[in-house]
């Protein structure tokens, strides 16, 4: 569902910070960030210990939604857009502002950093380039309608595409258009996944798209059961993963050809979360489901009425919101069994951001800093 608010002329309230045990501040430093969950609600941002879930900090603003952006993570600064219009840059290490920089509408664009640049869209039908330090406007580049679909960057280009039915490549460096294919339709919230010189996404047309990255020519379409707006592609050995509103697919990378479709009676609603085993994917009944990669057949199903929210799996952990029953989850990716929950005052909310155990960035699939 998206938005078009009016402009948010209140004023910012304070980021919040709070209290620590000997294992949260282990979990996050400024030089080696890890065990470190951020997910957005209604009025609130969220650092969360991903192994214990208990709160670093909140961040809240008095009139804003962060449940559509995903943040993007960039030397200890968290960058997220809110429907009140800010794009904000946080210190995430507490949660204090550093900048933020007003659009003309509501931002549910992911964010993507490049090259000391924050790219995101917004539903203004403008698409933005920032300095990452300052907040200071680069450029931006008008397209026909909203730009909720994500960003991502590939060699010196940022790719991204709008609701009025385009997909573009534009110059990172001045906005420049080097090229832009119609394939009409909204896209939503689905963002491209790019692997060596293809762009892959789907839109409300219910096609997925390969599109040669350099030239903007399609390889190939194919039409599935219904509208992908909800879902973007991952890419995983050779095979590309999404879902439509009834069923989960997985599809030949190079040639579009499907090789299994797992039918979902309770509508899928999300993008999937792919990992070497698994995929974790949500559906419009409330189910977190978790699906083996190779069959297609279901391991485990719990009922969170997650609002399609969108999981992240790493260190054997399924991280999802379920905003319906205002709690944040970390399940078993192994059988399903909670590990904690953390609650929320929200009834949706975005999809997570993790540094694990190791201290790698985890993105969900609509994000551009996805693997």
């Amino acid at each position: 569902m998206k938005f078009n608010l009016l402009f948010c002329f209140t004023l910012l309230a304070c980021s919040i910070s709070c209290s620590s045990s000997d294992d949260i501040d282990e979990a996050q430093t400024n030089n080696n960030p890890k065990n470190i969950m951020f997910i957005g609600g209604t009025n609130e941002y969220y650092a969360i210990n991903s192994q214990n879930g208990q709160l670093k900090w909140a961040f809240s603003v008095p009139n804003g939604r962060f449940e559509y952006s995903t943040a993007f993570y960039n030397n200890n600064v968290l960058y997220v857009g809110c429907t009140d219009s800010y794009l904000y840059a946080l210190d995430a290490g507490n949660g204090n502002l550093l900048w933020k920089f007003k659009a003309h509408e509501a931002i549910e664009s992911s964010v993507y950093v490049s090259n000391n640049t924050v790219f995101f869209g917004s539903d203004d039908d403008d698409f933005y380039a920032l300095n990452a330090a300052t907040g200071e406007l680069k450029w931006k580049y008008s397209t026909g309608f909203n730009v909720s679909s994500s960003p991502v960057v590939s060699g010196e280009i940022v790719y991204f595409a709008s609701d009025d039915g385009y997909i573009y490549a534009l110059d990172q460096n001045n906005g420049v258009l080097k090229w832009k294919y119609y394939a009409g339709g909204l896209f939503n919230s689905s963002s491209s996944s790019i692997v060596q010189n293809n762009l892959y996404i789907g839109n409300r047309n219910g096609n997925i798209y390969n599109i040669n990255k350099s030239t903007g020519e399609l390889n190939w379409k194919k039409q599935l059961g219904g509208s992908i707006e909800r879902s973007s592609p991952t890419i995983s050995d050779g095979y590309l993963y999404t879902t439509d509103e009834n069923s989960l697919y997985k599809i030949d990378a190079l040639t579009g050809n499907i090789v299994w479709q797992s039918y979902n009676s309770g509508n899928y609603s999300s993008s999937p979360f792919v990992n070497e085993n698994y995929i974790s994917v949500n559906s419009s009944s409330g189910n977190i489901t978790v699906i083996d990669k190779q069959t297609g057949n279901t391991k485990w199903q719990k009922t969170i009425y997650s609002n399609s929210a969108e999981a992240v799996s790493t260190d054997g952990t399924v991280f999802i919101g379920g905003g319906g029953s205002n709690y944040v989850y970390a399940f078993s990716e192994n059988d399903g069994t909670e590990k904690w929950r953390f609650p929320i005052k929200s009834i949706t909310t975005s999809a997570p951001v993790i540094i694990n155990k190791d201290g790698k960035l985890v993105y969900p699939s609509k994000s551009g800093g996805r693997d």
